[in-house]
């Protein structure tokens, strides 16, 4: 029980009670940011990340605040990495061999800049002392600005790139193309910090708004007949709100499938099959059958669930019997590998804000135990279902560590 107990604590110690963050004055040349060139700045050092806040003293910003920023846009970052498997990414702009997120005072006339496949930022400083004060308050909400411009380093933009599998062009426009890639950088900036349990700040707003502004499109959208593919899709503004682009309808598509269709194991999917090779390119931006066709099996395949109600009767697309065709073999054969798997059992909803549900294979008692952050046994159940529900309404919000047998699985409770 003593090695358990170590292994709990060394597991769930804040990160900032084990390192802290340390500061620079340095003369700078910023990268990002391309108008500034070089600087007298301070850089916030963490151990994956560098803040650099031009024309600045360390003695302008309190440190422990800092190490908390850092820490965050580092958690990010991994996140990222994580969700779309894409590590070891070349950096735009290095400090101390880290990428850099670039402060500056005038961020060339842009609220953020960033590149597509390579690590690194800018913004100027109003979002900084946004975000800076929301830590000094004890929130930790990221400004969006933020999380839309890292996502663009962890999307490969262009024809061979993702967008080659479904993007196509808008109002019969040849060049009017590449709106999903803004959809997939506003729906990232509700999906990372849900996934990491972190808020998100944009003028005011909380996440819960960016999730009901940016669903609340799509719902518009599957709640009118009258609207489908061709009327609502392959317009730049949407034609019931016209005032409004067709981005935010892809990001609540992209949303609304996140919470509804698996979550990080949905996420993760899409990313795994948006860049292997099971799925064509679509042959250019008018190839609108192909770019349905392949978003339906994109979504599926990620989902291990045909989803063909939800594309013909939900968004009243199209869908050929040949792209049907590969979404049956594939998820026939996905369940058939997964039911051979080893694996004993699935926790879920995480994060849960009340229950959680153990799915196990073992039609046995098993004993569950759940341990809080400095390891002490806080709850403790018998199993005896194949499928049991246990509430969690008598724990306070953290994380916990729940053990059943020799498997130990991170649930947050918010």
């Amino acid at each position: 029980m003593i090695k358990f107990y170590l292994k709990l604590i060394f597991i769930l110690l804040p990160i900032s009670i084990l390192s802290q963050v340390t500061s620079e004055q340095v003369l700078y040349d910023y990268q990002i940011a391309y108008c500034v060139g070089s600087s007298n700045s301070t850089a916030w050092i963490g151990e994956e990340v560098v803040i650099m806040i031009e024309g600045e003293t360390a003695s302008e910003r309190d440190s422990t605040i800092m190490d908390t920023m850092v820490k965050t846009f580092e958690n990010i970052i991994s996140k990222y990495e994580e969700l779309t498997g894409l590590n070891n990414l070349p950096i735009a702009s290095s400090y101390d061999n880290k990428p850099v997120i670039e402060v500056v005072i005038d961020n060339c006339g842009a609220g953020g800049l960033a590149s597509h496949g390579v690590l690194g930022m800018s913004t100027g400083k109003y979002f900084l002392d946004e975000y800076y004060d929301l830590v000094n308050q004890g929130i930790n909400s990221v400004p969006q600005v933020f999380l839309y411009e890292l996502n663009r380093n962890f999307w490969q933009a262009g024809m061979d790139g993702f967008n080659g599998k479904f993007d196509w062009a808008m109002n019969e426009e040849p060049q009017n193309y590449g709106w999903w890639t803004v959809g997939m950088n506003n729906a990232q900036a509700y999906i990372i910090p849900k996934s990491l349990n972190i808020g998100m700040y944009y003028f005011g707003n909380d996440l819960n708004y960016w999730e009901t502004r940016m669903v609340g499109e799509l719902e518009d959208y599957m709640n009118d007949s009258q609207y489908d593919f061709d009327f609502g899709w392959r317009q730049s503004l949407m034609p019931w709100h016209n005032t409004e682009s067709i981005n935010d309808l892809m990001s609540g598509l992209i949303i609304y499938s996140y919470n509804n269709f698996g979550g990080e194991s949905w996420i993760k999917g899409f990313y795994e099959h948006i860049q292997n090779n099971d799925i064509p390119n679509r042959s250019g931006v008018f190839a609108y059958q192909e770019c349905r066709d392949n978003i339906y099996k994109i979504w599926s395949y990620a989902a291990n669930e045909d989803l063909i109600s939800f594309f013909e009767n939900d968004l009243r697309w199209i869908i050929t019997p040949e792209a049907k065709s590969c979404v049956t073999d594939h998820v026939n054969t996905t369940s058939n590998a997964v039911n051979k798997s080893k694996t004993k059992t699935v926790l879920y909803p995480n994060p849960t804000s009340e229950m959680i549900v153990v799915k196990t294979e073992l039609n046995k008692a098993r004993v569950l135990q759940i341990y809080d952050v400095h390891g002490k046994l806080v709850k403790q159940n018998t199993l005896n279902k194949l499928r049991n529900s246990i509430s969690l309404s008598d724990l306070a919000n953290g994380i916990y560590l729940f053990k059943i047998e020799d498997e130990i699985f991170k649930i947050i409770k918010n």
